[in-house]
């Protein structure tokens, strides 16, 4: 059989595949997929994320298939990949969406490496479904309800999506790990499935499972035992599935700490339209119902979570009742005269954090600089050709970059930033050996930020220019290269010659705060260093904060791998790949899936819809007081917060706890100490409204820190409590624990 035969059968069996529901899913050629696809054309793109594009694949006879293609990353996105389609290929229900097909294909291709000749294999990974015309549920969820669907529209998918959970869980034994509206697909009728199981995991009867690797997630879905004992179970589904069904009941500007279902029911009329509004007021009971469900689903412990089986008999015993207010069994929702009531609760006209793919994922681990690799024969030659060139025209030159790094050499690797970035050590010269200057290339991988939003970010952090703050002095956006993985023999796995963006920092010597805090160990600690990273990096998120002009930044992952020392330990900080770049009419978040701990976060960041400035700052504030009460207690910050916290608090301004850990320090030193721990508590307050400024801790630390000078108040602003114990012992602790047991 030649070629073309070859590809009209596999057509034609794929054919029957798709128009077969109990035909099992078939092994696909990449031609085959390329054809179907129109080359992968833009014009048959149908969806773009963080780690895959989804193109229209169409048939000959005119079926639509979704053929998903995974971006090239090293190794997490080949785990995907088999994860989604070995899950995938056991399931088959009406609300979870139906594998057709799958490509694992790996070409042999002969590359420049090394300056030499060599053949390398070219892998693509791509994952084919049906076809569901409606996209996904996010799409057709707004703030003004009820919007595109009205009541009974929003019933059947909530109920749907409930069915496909109970296969999950009770018939295949899956745990999705990553239930969202934006993997939850709408097709004919509005039929909800659900997909994407590239997290997913087996579990047998009754069991949860444990782990040790970065979680993955998405920020306001993830169960807290997730996020804090690093467990997940069945109930983990349904906790994430309790936020859906909040954001389809009432929409993404919800206040999760309001527990009153009789409250948030008034609240609602304020957002139905007129002449829209007859299904939900119709309705009531069934809303009630739903409300009283979302909590339940939502409740801090897993063993007080429903089964999505039990939720599904609850939802069936309302439709079996007439509870309408024609029954005269409910009350209404709206009544005439309403609309003008006060509604603080839920005004939509207030911007909201809404996830974005368009980040750089990050990871918790120190992307420190490794002061002992050695300087390439190949950079003598590199004088000659920086001769007279501005530096930051040549950084935007991804063939100088490649030639600086020696080719991106796995040699040159000297931090990593998640699965997404690789650093790279390199030296510029300007002019003359004795000009050279150290950069930190930073090539992001398998990641595809819009261009304009990449320059204009790149642009403004190039502009920040403080002692303590990692200066970016170049970027580059270079789309002339084709974007593969491939795979050296006896070699690691390299993104080679892809679609690249780049980002080039200055050198930082001497590592991340986080590997000086480890290295220090149990050994008596200088207080002065500890002092001077305190400080320094408060007067680098000052400047952040309250220096750049009309466009603040607020950084959203502040912690200690984030913050850099140079070669005078000097703290820099740097990591700006999740900040937010706000301007008056800048309020798009850059911050949506978590990859690796949560760690410095403050607890009421994690679900709250918050947006403004003044809120987000406190969210580095509260980040700040952990790195504070770290640096001057050795007590790392992992897990629960509050247990930190607590024993700070209990153990941390006596004397003796002080004298153990900085031995000899004369009294004002300690005074010092002593203020920089109230400072730290300060910060981690759980109301984010008592949480200091930047420009307040500057105050304190100026004034505070000369010997006889008694430390002044913070600023009003921050709600402080002035008396013997600035912190409050009948405080609410300041952890994970406490902020979901809220009701």
């Amino acid at each position: 059989m030649d070629g073309y035969e070859f590809e009209r059968a596999e057509l034609a069996a794929l054919e029957r595949v798709v128009g077969d529901p109990t035909a099992k899913a078939m092994s696909l050629t990449f031609s085959l997929l390329r054809r179907i696809t129109n080359g992968f054309s833009d014009d048959f793109l149908i969806g773009r994320g963080a780690f895959s594009v989804v193109y229209m694949g169409v048939l000959p006879s005119g079926l639509q298939i979704a053929v998903k293609k995974l971006y090239p990353l090293l190794g997490s996105n080949e785990i995907a990949f088999e994860n989604e389609v070995l899950t995938t290929m056991r399931v088959a229900h009406k609300n979870v969406v139906r594998l057709v097909g799958y490509c694992s294909h790996t070409q042999s291709e002969i590359f420049e490496y090394e300056g030499k000749s060599v053949f390398a294999e070219a892998r693509q990974r791509l994952i084919c479904t049906e076809y569901v015309p409606h996209g996904t549920l996010d799409r057709h969820i707004i703030d003004e309800f009820p919007g595109v669907l009205d009541w009974n529209h929003r019933y059947k998918v909530l109920k749907g999506i409930c069915h496909g959970l109970r296969y999950l869980h009770d018939e295949v034994r899956i745990v999705h790990k990553d239930i969202k509206e934006s993997n939850i697909l709408l097709g004919d009728s509005l039929v909800p499935k659900i997909f994407d199981f590239g997290f997913s995991t087996s579990l047998c009867d009754g069991e949860s499972w444990s782990f040790d690797n970065h979680i993955m997630g998405t920020i306001g879905y993830m169960a807290p035992e997730l996020i804090i004992d690093r467990t997940y179970s069945f109930k983990s589904d349904i906790f994430s599935f309790g936020v859906v069904m909040m954001k389809l009941l009432i929409g993404s500007t919800w206040d999760r700490e309001n527990h009153n279902v009789e409250l948030i029911l008034q609240k609602l009329r304020k957002r139905l339209v007129k002449g829209a509004f007859a299904s939900w007021e119709n309705n009531y009971h069934q809303v009630r119902t739903c409300l009283q469900i979302v909590y339940s689903c939502m409740d801090m412990d897993p063993n007080n979570r429903p089964t999505a089986l039990e939720i599904i008999q609850r939802l069936d015993e309302t439709e079996s009742t007439d509870y309408s207010v024609s029954s005269g069994h409910a009350p209404p929702l709206w009544q005439p005269g309403d609309e003008e009531s006060d509604s603080s609760y839920m005004d939509s006209s207030e911007p909201e954090i809404t996830p974005s793919d368009d980040t750089l994922p990050s990871d918790d681990e120190p992307a420190s600089a490794d002061t002992t690799a050695e300087t390439s024969t190949q950079e003598a030659d590199i004088p000659d050709l920086l001769s007279k060139l501005s530096l930051s025209v040549e950084l935007s030159s991804l063939d100088f970059l490649e030639k600086i790094t020696d080719g991106f050499s796995h040699e040159r690797i000297v931090g990593k930033d998640g699965p997404h970035a690789v650093y790279h050590k390199a030296f510029v010269y300007e002019g003359s050996i004795s000009g050279r200057t150290m950069v930190a290339v930073k090539r992001l991988i398998g990641v595809a930020i819009p261009v304009k939003k990449f320059e204009m970010d790149a642009k403004q952090l190039m502009s920040l220019d403080h002692k303590n703050i990692v200066k970016l002095l170049g970027y580059c956006h270079d789309e002339s290269r084709g974007h593969r993985l491939v795979q050296f023999k006896r070699k690691p796995s390299q993104d080679f010659k892809g679609a690249e963006q780049l980002l080039c920092y200055e050198y930082m010597h001497n590592g991340s705060l986080r590997g000086y805090l480890i290295g220090q160990g149990s050994h008596e600690v200088d207080w002065h260093m500890c002092y001077k990273l305190i400080k320094g990096t408060c007067e680098g998120l000052l400047y952040l904060h309250e220096g750049c002009g009309d466009r603040p930044i607020v950084h959203l992952n502040l912690n200690p791998s984030n913050i850099l020392l140079d070669e005078n330990n000097t703290p820099r900080i740097t990591g700006f790949d999740f900040s937010k770049l706000i301007g008056e009419k800048n309020t798009k978040s850059v911050f949506s899936k978590m990859n690796g701990p949560l760690g410095y976060l403050s607890p009421d960041f994690l679900y709250s819809k918050g947006t403004d400035l003044k809120y987000l700052a406190t969210v580095d504030i509260y980040s700040l007081g952990l790195i504070i009460l770290e640096i001057a207690t050795r007590q790392e910050i992992k897990g629960d917060h509050g247990i930190i916290i607590k024993t700070v608090k209990n153990n941390w301004r006596q004397d003796s706890q002080i004298a153990t850990l900085y031995g000899s320090l004369e009294d004002k030193l300690r005074e010092q100490v002593k203020m920089c721990i109230d400072i730290g508590l300060h910060c981690v307050k759980s109301n984010p409204g008592d949480r200091p400024t930047a420009g307040e801790i500057m105050l304190w630390l100026d004034k505070g820190s000369k010997p006889g000078v008694a430390r002044p108040p913070l600023g009003a602003t921050a709600n402080v409590t002035h008396a013997d114990d600035p912190i409050q012992e009948k405080e609410k602790q300041t952890s994970l624990r406490s902020f979901f047991r809220r009701k």
